[in-house]
């Protein structure tokens, strides 16, 4: 297999990309030169600024343990904070059945409209009650 480094071709487009640039750097007004030259030297400074931080200071260090943390004290939340059965309806809590409608329906005051509206709207209580067994259990 041949070495794309020593290829005559891109040997020669090595060396005009080179010339190119290097024009290019020297028909560089001074005032553009000395602006880039200046922005350099700052980014440099800051690059030593940076490392000769104390390994205390850096984010590096720290990033990967403030994950950690927020994985544990999130997993300790939602261990805590779960609930530690089921607390769906009960046989004993059941949804409410005639009796209900029978304390409803037996009002002091208006007993007969009370009757009346639950005569109106007895396909309404049919689809609740299947629709409150239907998740509870096996369909009847």
């Amino acid at each position: 297999m041949r070495d794309p480094a020593s290829d005559p071709a891109s040997d020669a487009v090595e060396r005009r990309s080179r010339d190119v640039f290097h024009e290019s750097v020297e028909s560089l007004d001074m005032r553009i030169r000395s602006r880039l030259t200046q922005a350099r030297h700052a980014a440099l400074d800051a690059a030593d600024a940076a490392a000769r931080r104390p390994w205390l200071l850096r984010t590096r260090v720290w990033t990967p343990a403030a994950g950690v943390s927020a994985a544990v004290l999130l997993g300790a939340a939602l261990w805590l904070g779960a609930p530690m059965g089921n607390h769906g309806m009960t046989a004993a809590e059941g949804p409410p059945g005639l009796e209900d409608l029978d304390i409803v329906a037996s009002s002091d005051e208006g007993s007969g409209d009370a009757m009346e509206m639950l005569q109106n709207d007895l396909d309404f209580y049919d689809f609740a009650d299947k629709a409150s067994n239907s998740g509870s259990g096996p369909a009847a």
